[in-house]
């Protein structure tokens, strides 16, 4: 087969169409176009909440139960719970989530009733409290001692969005167990919340 026959070239085309999808494909694979939230989770690893889409549908003022029994929280909560259990829903990886429909920006008040998990690890849990990604406070919870805090939200806290994105941080969070992922350590049990005006 002569070099410059058609079926030649034809072989020759192939292969390069062939390299250049295999070039494109690792251009994607080093710099792939995800959201931020992805990329925290899968990429960086600096998240073990991914936060999945929610309505974070609330009527503001109202309090939340968060223990089995209590009432209907699954469009609130976009990562970080597992349960409901009838002692609350325990958080679980080193940051958990709460969207909550606020309307209007305006000062508001947040409520959380907290207790610390009794795994052997620190004599309290650090936790701390973002809205919107502003920090607010750091609370410490005791083990298997239940507290309610509360803590003003101010209105340039706030997003113009409608929604107040709590994020609670775990810097204490314990490891259940040896070889256990970072996805599945344990801080806090959330019995109840609310955000009120303040």
């Amino acid at each position: 087969m002569s070099e410059r026959s058609p079926a030649a070239l034809a072989a020759y085309a192939l292969a390069a169409l062939l390299a250049l999808f295999e070039l494109a494909v690792l251009w994607q694979a080093l710099h792939p176009n995800v959201s931020a939230d992805y990329r925290a989770y899968y990429i960086d690893r600096t998240t073990t909440c991914l936060p999945q889409p929610v309505t974070g549908d609330y009527a503001l003022g109202t309090e939340l139960d968060f223990r089995s029994g209590g009432d209907n929280t699954r469009e609130t909560r976009p990562c970080g719970w597992d349960g409901p259990a009838g002692d609350g829903m325990h958080s679980i990886g080193e940051t958990s989530r709460l969207r909550l429909a606020i309307g209007r920006r305006q000062n508001l008040t947040l409520m959380l009733e907290l207790t610390g998990v009794t795994l052997p690890g620190p004599a309290q849990q650090r936790v701390v409290i973002s809205v919107d990604g502003k920090k607010l406070r750091e609370i410490a919870v005791t083990p298997d001692k239940t507290e309610r805090f509360t803590i003003p939200v101010p209105i340039d806290a706030l997003d113009e969005d409608g929604f107040a994105d709590i994020a609670l941080d775990y810097p204490d969070a314990i490891s259940p167990g040896k070889r256990v992922a970072n996805t599945y350590w344990r801080s806090v049990k959330l019995t109840a919340a609310s955000l009120s005006p303040a």
